[in-house]
């Protein structure tokens, strides 16, 4: 099943399961610093079942589908946070900055910009080899 399989179809598989890490590490640490945003994970979930219908159909579109959810969960997830940012640069410690963890923040947008990246790459290329 997986021998006349290209380095896209891995890729977008690759893209799939960082998307889904990234989901369950949005959802553990947004929930237990009272920050949770649900579009955010609602998006990343939707990436991830996205990603299976590309991996299992062959639908034309199929592959803008992972990379618009991902693309969108990234731009509402920096929008969430650009307040914490804002504080922790500036000195200034409000309410949005309580909990903050910046390198989990970070390493969260860092992962589901890889996992945006690696979907771009993957709807680029052929699932199978000719």
């Amino acid at each position: 099943m997986l021998k006349n399989k290209t380095v896209g179809f891995y890729l977008g598989l690759a893209g799939g399961i960082i998307g889904l890490i990234t989901a369950i590490a949005y959802i553990i640490y947004s929930t237990s610093v009272n920050l949770f945003a649900p579009e955010v994970f609602i998006l990343l979930l939707l990436g991830v079942l996205s990603e299976l219908l590309v991996l299992f159909t062959d639908w034309k579109w199929a592959p803008l589908l992972p990379v618009l959810f991902f693309s969108l969960a990234l731009g509402f997830h920096i929008c969430d946070r650009a307040l914490m940012f804002e504080e922790m640069y500036n000195h200034i410690y409000g309410m949005n900055e309580r909990g903050a963890i910046l390198e989990v923040v970070i390493a969260l947008l860092a992962a589901n910009f890889v996992s945006v990246l690696t979907c771009i790459i993957a709807s680029f290329s052929s699932k199978k080899k000719a």
